[in-house]
């Protein structure tokens, strides 16, 4: 049965790694947390709680995992996102774009997802990245965006990338300067804003 609802307006945030002592995990959690405080409605989206195998076509062909499916309507759901993207030799992770590249095929046969672009059309994305390098894997997002860009999403222009991020969280999990806070949120807020007016306009026509 095609699917008639539209999505919510609450933000999804996820992290290119499923480590778990992972900066970036880390990140998306006081992202998570930072974001609540501001009265966001939010999902933390864990991806180690998916069963995706490794790409292949051969495999697809097969049917398409019932995990793929369950990821493409909570991506579908949210059309704002914050995504915090390890830099692994200069680019973004194995795990992010095998992710991205199983969310946006399309399902042959099903009427919900036979259009592979349904899950990252107009989606508003924001970017963060943490590494305990000086960059704070700036290197990753210069790779992420164009892969986003060619899904049709539209990128926050406001990122931040979190360098010595060793030493950049408590205890708790949570960002212990008050700038890295002030610049997460910065992010935070100009996706809600964009999403926010783009799908007003999408409403009303505009």
């Amino acid at each position: 049965m095609p699917n008639t609802t539209t999505p919510s307006s609450s933000l999804l945030v996820f992290a290119g790694s499923t480590r778990q002592q992972s900066f970036n995990r880390k990140l998306a959690h006081a992202t998570a947390a930072i974001a609540r405080d501001a009265g966001a409605s939010v999902t933390l989206l864990e991806l180690s709680d998916f069963d995706i195998p490794l790409y292949n076509a051969d495999l697809e062909a097969q049917g398409t995992p019932a995990d793929v499916v369950r990821l493409k309507e909570i991506l579908w759901q949210h059309p704002a996102w914050v995504i915090c993207s390890p830099e692994y030799n200069g680019s973004y992770t194995a795990l992010l774009k095998n992710t991205i590249d199983w969310a946006s095929s399309p399902v042959k046969g099903n009427p919900d997802w036979q259009d592979g672009g349904k899950s990252f059309r107009g989606k508003v994305v924001g970017m963060l990245s943490a590494s305990p390098g000086a960059l704070g894997g700036l290197r990753s997002q210069s790779h992420l965006a164009p892969l986003l860009i060619n899904a049709e999403c539209w990128l926050a222009p406001k990122a931040f990338a979190l360098g010595s991020a060793g030493s950049a969280f408590d205890d708790s999990g949570a960002l212990i300067q008050q700038t890295h806070r002030d610049r997460v949120r910065a992010v935070v807020d100009q996706v809600l804003w964009a999403s926010a007016r783009l799908n007003a306009e999408a409403a009303t026509g505009q």
